[in-house]
């Protein structure tokens, strides 16, 4: 869990019907979309099977997870979502059940779902357990934190949820976005030094190495990341002395913790990043965090843009 660290530490810092089948589904108000592959029963890393028997009601437990469940077409199926949902503009509008590492029991059963799902990043694992005994089909999936991730998440979450050819077609177009994405690196003529630098709170700024989702985009984007000069794999408590000592071309950020230190002036005059190359230039890169860190489907569209800002020689 430590390694992904995304959107929701941020966050923190500021709650049936039948199963699936070719005719619609009436929820509430809505009407929701078919899923005709359902039943499906799923075992997850946790080690629980779970059978999932409607997806007309979907609680999303993390921003990705709600990314993909809309991009799969099924948006009109969600009923409520996490504090970390921040895309698409949809999804703002619906009921929050906490945000992924600390959810709510009550908001999740409230929300009436059929099916409920995230990965092991979801904490407590107590409110997982809360739901699941409230007869609430929960599915977990492993937490996937590489370039391959983005496909194989949306390959899971299609096959849960009984739209199994919708998932592959979606699967198909993102992985070959990335992979032109990861092509158009390689024509590159430069290889930045690059710092990901990550504001989890007021207090606290972090460092990526190279077994993080940052990480790993910095490695296939042509980039060296100065973590790896400093011996640092995983996340690190960014000192000013460790980024100094990096002295990076480039500063890779994500908005929200910008906006917590009041902006990209404030931001590049914390201490450490002053001294740098990549503030001396102001060449700090800030994207919104779900787009830049969610391995979603998004994910070739991050990649190519990083690409580009960190390559402007590849600019067309």
């Amino acid at each position: 869990m430590a390694h992904r660290l995304l959107v929701p530490i941020v966050v923190l810092a500021v709650v049936t019907a039948g199963c699936g089948g070719a005719s619609e589904q009436v929820t509430g108000d809505t009407t929701a979309i078919p899923t005709p592959g359902l039943p499906v029963t799923y075992q997850g890393p946790d080690g629980v099977s779970t059978t999932v028997e409607s997806a007309a009601r979907i609680v999303t437990l993390s921003g990705e997870f709600t990314e993909t469940v809309f991009a799969l077409g099924l948006g009109a199926n969600v009923v409520a979502v996490d504090l970390s949902s921040v895309y698409p503009d949809e999804a703002l509008g619906l009921p929050k059940i906490g945000v992924e590492f600390r959810l709510l029991a009550e908001p999740i059963i409230a929300a009436e779902p059929t099916v409920v799902i995230g990965d092991e990043d979801a904490i407590p694992t107590d409110v997982i357990e809360q739901v699941r005994a409230a007869g609430i089909a929960v599915v977990i999936f492993p937490a996937l934190t590489t370039i391959a991730a983005p496909a194989e998440k949306i390959r899971q979450t299609a096959h849960v949820l009984g739209i199994e050819e919708q998932g592959e077609a979606l699967a198909t177009r993102v992985q070959a976005e990335i992979d032109d994405a990861i092509a158009l690196a390689a024509t590159a003529e430069t290889d930045p030094r690059v710092a990901f630098v990550y504001i989890a709170s007021d207090d606290t700024v972090l460092l990526f190495g190279e077994s993080t989702v940052a990480g790993g985009l910095l490695a296939v984007a042509g980039a060296l990341n100065v973590a790896s000069d400093l011996g640092i794999d995983g996340w690190v408590p960014l000192t000013p002395e460790a980024l100094v000592a990096g002295d990076p071309d480039v500063i890779v950020t994500a908005s929200r913790g910008v906006e917590t230190v009041g902006g990209l002036d404030a931001f590049l005059a914390l201490p450490g990043i002053a001294e740098t190359r990549a503030a001396a230039d102001r060449r700090v890169l800030v994207y919104e965090d779900l787009f830049i860190l969610g391995l979603a489907p998004r994910a070739g569209q991050a990649l190519r843009q990083l690409v580009l800002d960190l390559h402007p020689e590849l600019t067309p």
